[in-house]
Parts: structure tokens; sequence; C-alpha cells
């Protein structure tokens, strides 16, 4: 049977039914009549009814289809929209009034919601990392498994979005009407939910202390893999002697990269240093840190830019980042996970720990 000939509310149930908006689209330039059921407004043509272009379309069909994917693709919606629409004024709630559908509102949705199936993607290569055994056992994850994933992002970048700003200060945390304050923004998830935060947590954790920001020692380690007991080269060594372990990339406006079997040192401190480090870089929403990820992993974007120049290291960049966020930033850990005890120790609930696996149900 061919698809023309089928009625137009058996269409509309294809196009409703289909699981990203790219698929939507492809499948909307097949014909002129599904490009009619899903981009024009209500219209009954006079033409005769053996015409193809004979054609009642039903009002408003294009947005209704358009989230319907975007649900599959990006959702949960409900746990999205509180994202995109979030203002400073209105403080943390988690289920604010829904906005009327718009394109407007599905461009901000397709922004946050790629990132959030970006980090599904990453997930498995962060969860099951290391060991032989890990790496044995690391698979993709299931539809089901990647929804939370991306419910446990969009939730935790709420949380990100109240909390880890300007307005709180490290001296201002632990005050009771704050604390109460974030404490009410967590107490409307389940046990479970909350679990599920700190699972995604801990991911981003390991891609800031693996990647982003690692320490001393996971430098020297990696770098013993890869090139055994060459030297490393130390940002704070004197440019004189590192000269010999540089060279200049023309095609990047003079920036120094190492030469091979070397490699630029880039750690942030011992262990008690770095553990604070990563404490402060935790406030960074997940937007913010995948953002990072890209760029030192895969060279994406222009972080590392200053007035059209490269910066020296991945480090520079990252750190001109932060300090591009304020004062506010540095020395002032995040607050997710005491809020999360917190409010777990109001449930008569038992510590946390060993609760790495929710996502995966």
């Amino acid at each position: 049977m061919l698809l023309q000939s089928l009625p137009n509310e058996t269409l509309l149930q294809i196009l409703h039914s289909i699981s990203s908006i790219e698929d939507v689209l492809s499948l909307s330039l097949t014909s002129h009549r599904l490009h009619d059921l899903v981009s024009r407004p209500a219209v009954s043509h006079p033409s005769p009814p053996t015409s193809e272009s004979s054609v009642t379309l039903y009002p408003q069909q294009r947005l209704p289809i358009l989230f319907d994917a975007a649900e599959r693709q990006f959702g949960p919606l409900h746990s999205l929209i509180p994202v995109v629409t979030y203002f400073p004024s209105q403080g943390p709630k988690i289920h604010p009034p829904n906005p009327p559908q718009s394109l407007s509102l599905l461009k901000q949705l397709l922004r946050v919601g790629q990132v959030a199936n970006n980090w599904a993607d990453l997930y498995p290569f962060i969860h099951w990392r290391g060991t032989e055994q890990n790496c044995a056992s690391r698979r993709l994850l299931n539809e089901d498994e990647r929804y939370r994933v991306r419910r446990a992002c969009y939730r935790i970048w709420l949380y990100h979005l109240a909390f880890h700003n300007s307005t709180f200060g490290r001296y201002t945390r632990l005050q009771p009407p704050v604390v109460r304050s974030r404490a009410s923004s967590l107490r409307a998830w389940s046990t479970h939910a909350l679990g599920e935060l700190l699972d995604f947590q801990s991911i981003m954790r390991a891609v800031l202390e693996l990647f982003v920001c690692p320490s001393d020692g996971t430098v020297i380690h990696r770098h013993k893999e890869r090139y055994g007991e060459m030297p490393i080269i130390s940002l704070f060594q004197p440019p004189r002697q590192r000269k010999h372990l540089l060279h200049y990339d023309g095609s990047s406006n003079g920036y120094m990269r190492p030469t091979q079997h070397a490699d630029i040192w880039e750690g942030w401190g011992g262990d008690v240093e770095h553990y604070y480090v990563v404490e402060d870089m935790l406030k960074l929403h997940p937007g913010h840190v995948m953002e990072l990820y890209e760029f030192v992993v895969n060279g994406k974007g222009t972080l590392g830019m200053v007035d059209g120049l490269a910066m020296e290291s991945n480090k520079a960049a990252v750190k001109a980042f932060v300090t591009g966020l304020g004062d506010w930033f540095e020395n002032n850990g995040e607050t997710l996970g005491e809020t999360v005890r917190f409010v777990l120790g109001e449930r008569g609930e038992e510590e946390v720990g060993g609760w790495g696996d929710l996502v995966l149900g």
C-alpha cells in the first residue's frame, strides 16, 4: 500500500509517533501532502476529491508533531522546560507553569536537549572505565536509561541555575534560610530520584577529574602510559627550558604545541588541592562541563581563544573560563551533595554511599 493512499488521520498518527525531529522534517520533505500536514495552517482546498492536492488539514499540527518528537528525543520535557525558561527572580521552582508551544521554545529545547543526549552518550564510557572487567561490561544505554540520564541532567541543571550563582557566596551556604531553600527544591523528588542526581553528579565529577582538570598524579600516570620516561613539559618552567620540546603551529596563530613524544604539564595540584578544585568546578551546570570536555578532548569551540589567539594550554583556557564567572566561584564548593544528604536525613534514610547505578535501573 502506498503511503499517499493512507487517510490524513493515519498519516498524522505516523507523524506523531516519530522519535526525532530530524526524522519528522525528513519525512515531511518526501511529498507535498506530508509537507502540508506538517507545515501549513488549516485549510480546505476546493479542488476535486480525486486530486492529490485535496487535503483537509487539522489546525496547528506542526507544533504538536514536533513537540511529540522532541519528547521522545529529548524528554522528559516537563523536566527540560523549567531549565530553558528559568529566570533568576522565580527562585528554585521545580514545576513552573508550562509555556505555550512555540518554535522559539523548541529551539531552546533542542539546544539543551542535545547536551543531555551527549551526556547519555558519554555515560557508559565513564561509568564502565578503569579495570578490564569494567571495560568488558561496557554497553550502550537503552532508551529507558537514556531517559533517566537526561532527567537527572535537567534536574541538576535547574538546581545549579537556582543555587550556584553570585547570589550564594561561600559565607552564605550554611545559613539556615539558604539551607532550607535548597532543601525545599529537592523535597518534591523521591529518594530514588535523588539517588539518580548523585549518580549523574558522579559522572560529572569523573569527567572533571579525568579530562577537564586532572590532578598532577593523573597527568604523570597518563604521560608514562603514553610516552614512557620521556620528559613532561611544565608550563611553570622558563620558556628557554621548554623551548626545545615545543614547536610553532603556523595554522593556529603561533600556538605552541608539544613535539612528538612530549606532553604539556597541566596538572591541577596534588590530591588535597585537586579535591577542592573539583568541588569548585562541580558548581558548573552540565552544559558548561560538557563544553569544557568537548574543548579539552576534541578541540571543539572557541573556549581557548583570546583576542583571536589561542592560549598556550587547556588549563589556561579553563582557568580563563572560570575566572569569567566572577569572584564568587572560587573557594566555594558545590552544595548539591550536602543538600541531598540533608533531605535524606529528614526522611530517615541511610547514608547514600553505593548509589552509583540508579540511572541504570
